[in-house]
C-alpha cells in the first residue's frame, strides 16, 4: 500500500505540478501490484517543440514495479514534449558505466535531444517480471516505451556502437533515438 507522501506525490503530479521526483520506498507494493507488460507496436509518442538539446534522465528505483514506474513516466515525458525510453544496465558493466559516465557529454546531449530517458539497474529489479517479459539478457539494452510506457519492439544493445567511445555511443543513439 502506497505510504502517504507516495500519494501526495502522485496528487502533485496529476495535478500538473510540474517535473515530481518521485521517492520509490523499497516494498511499497506487493506482487498483486504487478501488472503484466506485452511489448506494444506503436510508435513512442511524437515530441511537442522542447527546447534545444532538452531530454531528461530518471534513475528508476526497486520498491514499485517497473511497469507501474515506466507507466507513469511515459505520461510525464509526454506532458514535456519528450520520447520515453528505458535503458537496463549494471554496475558491473563497463559499456553501462561508461554510458552513465558520459551522459553529460554535449554529444550525448545532442544525441539524447527531445528523450526521456529512465535508467534501471537489472540486479536491482532482477526479480522484476518485465526483464523476463522483454527478455533482458544483455546490457547495456534500450527500448523505446510508448506513451503508456509499453516497448514498442524497437531496441538496441551497447552492441550498436561497436567500441565504448562517446563519439561511438552517442552516433548509435542519435540514430536509435532519431
Amino acid at each position: 500500500m502506497p505510504s502517504i507522501l507516495e500519494l501526495s506525490i502522485m496528487l502533485l503530479a496529476l495535478l500538473g505540478a510540474g517535473v515530481v521526483v518521485m521517492i520509490f520506498r523499497r516494498g511499497s507494493a506487493g506482487p498483486e501490484a504487478t501488472p503484466q507488460l506485452a511489448p506494444s507496436r506503436d510508435r513512442a509518442p511524437a515530441a511537442m517543440p522542447a527546447g534545444p538539446g532538452k531530454h531528461a534522465v530518471v534513475e528508476l528505483h526497486p520498491g514499485v514495479p517497473l511497469t507501474e514506474q515506466l507507466r507513469h513516466h511515459a505520461t510525464e515525458a509526454e506532458l514535456q514534449g519528450l520520447r520515453p525510453y528505458v535503458e537496463f544496465g549494471a554496475g558491473w558493466c563497463p559499456p553501462s558505466r561508461m554510458f552513465g559516465e558520459i551522459l553529460s557529454d554535449p554529444r550525448m546531449i545532442a544525441a539524447l535531444a527531445g528523450t526521456y530517458l529512465l535508467r534501471a539497474d537489472i540486479d536491482a529489479f532482477a526479480e522484476d517480471p518485465l526483464l523476463r517479459t522483454l527478455r533482458v539478457s544483455a546490457v547495456p539494452v534500450f527500448f523505446e516505451l510508448d506513451a503508456e510506457g509499453r516497448a514498442t519492439g524497437r531496441s538496441i544493445t551497447g552492441g550498436a556502437w561497436g567500441a565504448d567511445t562517446v563519439d561511438n555511443m552517442a552516433a548509435a543513439m542519435t540514430k536509435f533515438m532519431a
